[in-house]
């Protein structure tokens, strides 16, 4: 689906930039109940992109003196001011002792992100001295930008077998290097995020990364940059949706191909106030403290795989291509305040305290089989509603194009949620696709989790978050042990080919209670008079998934006074 394919486009090339910002440093606690990092690195989500001149800016200010991570650019083969030496005395030192967390992108010049292959094997040499020189000030670090862009290599399409073997010769060499402030974390490239796009981006971002991680290994991995944007022509609203869906996407795609446990971090954050006017800037400053929020939300639901840091591109003031997302260049443009100013939302973001969240040992996966009991989801206590559309065709047992939810065509993610009357014996999922129903399977959706709840107020646990990478027209999950649970939730990230989502059938299963013949999760009087009809003593069987089989409480294919006598134990409703 198409996303932001203007704004990713146009952080194509990076030039060299004018800098600016300041001030000193109060550390503040930690949040208690959320895992945090184990590195020594800010305990606050929010960061930003270069921290600019240390004499002239106002960094601690923006940020009310509490630590925030940082993305600075390092080059081993370009002007002197992008050499690990100078910026480590010009500017890193001073960041680091007000407290930034610097997270240092590592390259050999600009339009080589990666190097050419005959600079590769020189290029262990040149990691290793940075990441000597900079070993008391940084150990977090990216490997080249957004490989899935031609002016990123020199107007060649880098492959995700190139790239891979290029960030393993890099790894080793910067992890050859200790550092005192803990082991080196050395993360994959974060793609342009978008449609490919000709003469701009060779591949899609999530298609690109989807092939490098079937390139690499978890073990030969530390983690991951990641980049969204919220576009222009978007409100701040839409803005912050599309964004949320761009970054859970890429997320569902490290989840499904086997990266689930890896640290994440945003290195590129914004939305451009383009044309650069005091509206545009408004709409920029509510999407910059809205969208931290909601990547904090996601953050706090059990099961997530969380985002550790956001870094907002830029901080700097700039008078070229990046002026329509730096931070200082809107200092005197609008009125002040959060929802105007994006120092004063930047702030406001700050204040809110939003912790940086790091993964612990992610839940077992549920397991690819289709789950057994009945679809909960449609017995007469369930209760469907959805963000826009009508749900209840993706619960009527139809699988066809005359039966299906449909969205509308607003931003994703979109949601379709089923609270089941009472707690049920959760055993997994089925979400037959547009495809399933014979429509075109550009319609599947791309990427969703599935979720529930005790309450629908939540917390929402995330139980599968998939990436839909074959187009599968019927996607099947089921729990290695059943879940007890009263709400369920699919959350479509990526609807496929456009913003619409297509869902034929969303199915909810559970164990079924012997003598529930109503599939409503118990046993009261309203199954009695079934029950006494399908009373037809042994010997007579009946058919799996039939409604009379609901009261084989023996396992023996029929039902008798034995059955009836387990079931009036189970009685009372």
């Amino acid at each position: 689906m198409l996303r932001t394919a203007g704004i990713a486009a146009a952080a194509a090339s990076r030039l060299a930039t004018r800098f600016a910002p300041r001030v000193g440093i109060a550390l503040a606690a930690l949040l208690a109940l959320l895992p945090v990092s184990p590195l020594r690195a800010s305990p606050w989500l929010h960061g930003i992109h270069w921290y600019g001149d240390p004499a002239t800016g106002r960094v601690e200010q923006m940020t009310g003196n509490r630590p925030a991570y940082c993305l600075e650019t390092v080059m081993t083969n370009s002007d002197i001011w992008w050499s690990a030496a100078w910026q480590r005395q010009q500017r890193f030192l001073t960041a680091v002792s007000r407290g930034t967390s610097l997270i240092v992108r590592l390259q050999r010049n600009w339009g080589e992100n990666t190097p050419f292959p005959q600079h590769l094997v020189a290029f262990d040499a040149a990691a290793q001295s940075a990441a000597a020189e900079l070993a008391d000030v940084c150990r977090i670090w990216q490997v080249g930008n957004e490989p899935n862009l031609l002016d990123e290599w020199g107007g060649q399409a880098l492959s995700p077998s190139e790239y891979a073997t290029a960030y393993r010769r890099i790894r080793t060499a910067i992890r050859s290097v200790s550092s005192p402030l803990g082991p080196q974390l050395v993360l994959v490239a974060p793609v342009s995020p978008g449609d490919a796009i000709p003469g701009v981006r060779h591949t899609g971002g999530n298609e690109w990364l989807a092939a490098l991680c079937a390139e690499l290994t978890p073990n030969e991995v530390d983690g991951f940059a990641l980049h969204g944007y919220g576009a222009p022509w978007h409100s701040a609203a839409d803005a912050r949706r599309d964004f949320l869906a761009s970054i859970l996407t890429q997320l569902a795609i490290l989840d499904t191909l086997g990266f689930a446990d890896k640290p994440t971090l945003v290195t590129e954050w914004a939305r451009a106030a383009d044309p650069p006017t005091a509206a545009q800037e408004a709409a920029s400053a509510v999407f910059l403290h809205g969208s931290l929020a909601d990547v904090a939300a996601w953050n706090a639901q059990p099961g997530a795989h969380p985002v550790s840091a956001m870094c907002w591109f830029i901080y700097p003031p700039d008078a070229g291509a990046w002026q329509s997302f730096s931070i200082e260049s809107f200092a005197s443009t609008g009125p002040p305040g959060a929802d105007h100013d994006l120092f004063d939302a930047f702030r406001f973001a700050a204040d809110a305290g939003h912790p940086s969240v790091w993964p612990t040992q992610p839940p077992s996966p549920m397991l690819d089989t289709p789950p057994v009991g009945v679809n909960a989801a449609r017995g007469p206590l369930a209760v469907r509603t959805a963000d826009s559309g009508n749900p209840a065709p993706a619960f009527d047992g139809v699988v066809s194009t005359a039966s299906k939810w449909t969205t509308s065509a607003a931003t994703p993610p979109h949601h379709l949620t089923v609270d089941l009357g009472l707690t049920r014996e959760l055993t997994g999922f089925v979400l037959r696709n547009a495809g399933a129903a014979g429509e075109n399977p550009a319609f599947n959706t791309t990427a969703l989790t599935f979720e529930t709840a005790e309450s629908g107020a939540g917390p929402w646990h995330v139980r599968a978050m998939l990436y839909n990478a074959t187009g599968a027209n019927v996607i099947s999950r089921s729990f290695a042990a059943p879940v007890a649970v009263r709400w369920a939730r699919l959350r479509v990230l990526d609807p496929g080919i456009d913003s619409t989502a297509r869902i034929p059938e969303f199915e909810v299963y559970a164990l079924r209670p012997p003598g529930d013949m109503d599939n409503d999760g118990d046993v009261d009087a309203a199954d009695v008079t079934v029950l006494r009809f399908c009373l037809r003593g042994p010997g007579f069987t009946f058919a799996a998934g039939t409604t009379c089989r609901a009261g084989d409480a023996d396992a023996d294919a029929d039902v008798d006074m034995h059955d009836f006598a387990v079931i009036q134990r189970r009685y009372g409703g």
